[in-house]
């Protein structure tokens, strides 16, 4: 029963998900990218927490996964800098984006919260960035 439940909650979820993406502005999905990539690095954390001297098979899994999300919406992230008209900014961001990709790999297999901590926090700063930028433009 509880396995339904939760396997509804994740269907609604993504379809709601996909309407917000859908009906999403260019600017809006950036902030999206960097919602989920904190929500998979809060998870990410949380499962890292739980592992410690115990590792249990299904936290392993789901950092597993949670970090892989995150890295992979970062490197999309990366890869829509517009290296030529964002100058500076771009390849600061860009830099930005590769120690946090390399930091990712690192707590991944080492099993490190406060690495993920540390890059949520990177991540968190952009956002807060970004989320001024839309501000703006409204």
């Amino acid at each position: 029963m509880m396995y339904s439940q939760n396997r509804a909650a994740a269907a609604y979820g993504a379809v709601r998900s996909h309407g917000q993406v859908a009906e999403a502005s260019p600017a809006r999905l950036v902030q999206v990218m960097f919602e989920h990539i904190l929500s998979n690095l809060a998870t990410a954390q949380g499962c890292m927490e739980r592992i410690k001297g115990n590792i249990p098979l299904r936290d392993v899994i789901i950092k597993g996964k949670a970090v892989g999300k995150a890295v992979r919406l970062i490197g999309q992230l990366d890869a829509t800098l517009d290296m030529e008209r964002g100058g500076q900014i771009a390849h600061n961001l860009h830099n930005l984006y590769l120690y946090m990709l390399g930091r990712l790999t690192t707590a991944n297999v080492g099993n490190d919260a406060a690495i993920v901590a540390e890059v949520s926090g990177l991540v968190h700063k952009i956002k807060i960035g970004w989320d001024e930028v839309v501000k703006d433009a409204r």
